[in-house]
């Protein structure tokens, strides 16, 4: 689906196809981007990845087209819908950036464009305002969505002082899985709004040193949030293995100590069962009796004394 909108004198509004300088393409069908192609004489491999969360974020100068000196520059969006698997909220955004023209390719679920201009829209005076405005807000979508997996952590640190149920350890995956995909993103992404951070024709033409400062700022916050997150959720892990090993200890030691007060009685009943003379209580008729309760005798002191024995002390 195509959006066409004009800026002009410091101000931006809806247009139309005959009147456009800057093209967005939601989600085009395969007819839709061999038209761009065609259009404006772009490489065939350009949108290849544009729709998966796995899309190389990157900023590279176009050769051979048909625009004025175009790079393309090319983020990854975390939409706000914490419901969805985090494949799903990983949203490309491609920006072709020329003089005169710009086309923005967004994702279907993507509505990064529609807040931009509700936010920022009497502040998109050019091209550049365009791209860094939406790097900004980009940046702050992740520094959102983390906030919102520290909530998830902290319910993990907790569960994990409590449980080690299935569930918890299943959360405790997806959490981490979530975080392997932000991190490897991030870090991507830096490298590409660093070289466009440092791309002095870029920044001429923006002229906010206040906007370019604001971008690095909420970039390295987004970088400390994930190493911080990344390493509590390493913590967390670990103290759901020792929790693990602590119930198994325990569980041995009980079982190992029900197995003693049984092993106890047997052995007494056992010596009184040799088929030899000289037993005490052989020819008395309430030998059984006594053999019994002498058993059930040192059976209960043995596990009272196993109770109250604390073998963690040594000497």
């Amino acid at each position: 689906m195509y959006s066409y909108y004009k800026i002009e004198k410091n101000q931006i509004r809806e247009s139309s196809e005959e009147d456009y300088n800057w093209l967005v393409v939601k989600h085009g069908n395969e007819e839709e981007k061999k038209e761009l192609l065609t259009l404006f004489d772009l490489p065939e491999d350009i949108f290849i990845g544009s729709d998966e969360p796995e899309e190389v974020s990157r900023l590279e100068h176009l050769r051979d087209t048909k625009l004025n000196n175009p790079f393309l520059y090319t983020l990854i969006d975390l939409s706000s819908n914490h419901q969805e698997r985090i494949e799903k909220r990983l949203e490309p955004v491609t920006f072709i950036l020329s003089k005169g023209l710009m086309i923005t390719y967004v994702s279907r679920e993507s509505n990064l464009v529609e807040r931009l201009i509700e936010k920022h829209g009497s502040e998109l005076r050019h091209f550049e305002d365009i791209i860094a405005f939406a790097t900004l807000m980009i940046y702050t979508h992740y520094i959102n969505g983390l906030k919102e997996i520290k909530k998830q952590i902290d319910q993990l640190d907790a569960a994990a002082r409590k449980t080690t149920e299935n569930n918890e350890l299943f959360n405790l995956a997806d959490t981490e899985r979530d975080m392997v995909y932000l991190d490897h993103t991030l870090k991507d992404q830096n490298l590409t709004v660093n070289h466009l951070m440092e791309r002095k024709e870029f920044l001429d033409k923006l002229d906010n040193e206040s906007l370019v400062y604001d971008i690095k700022l909420r970039q390295k916050f987004a970088n400390k949030l994930v190493t911080i997150y990344r390493d509590l959720l390493e913590t967390i892990g670990g103290l759901f293995s020792d929790m693990m090993d602590n119930n198994l200890n325990h569980l041995m030691k009980y079982l190992d100590s029900a197995a003693l007060v049984v092993a106890v009685p047997s052995l007494i009943a056992g010596l009184w069962g040799i088929n030899t003379g000289g037993l005490p209580g052989k020819d008395n008729t309430i030998g059984t009796i006594l053999v019994f309760g002498l058993a059930v005798l040192v059976g209960i002191l043995t596990a009272v004394y196993l109770s109250k024995k604390d073998f963690s002390k040594t000497k």
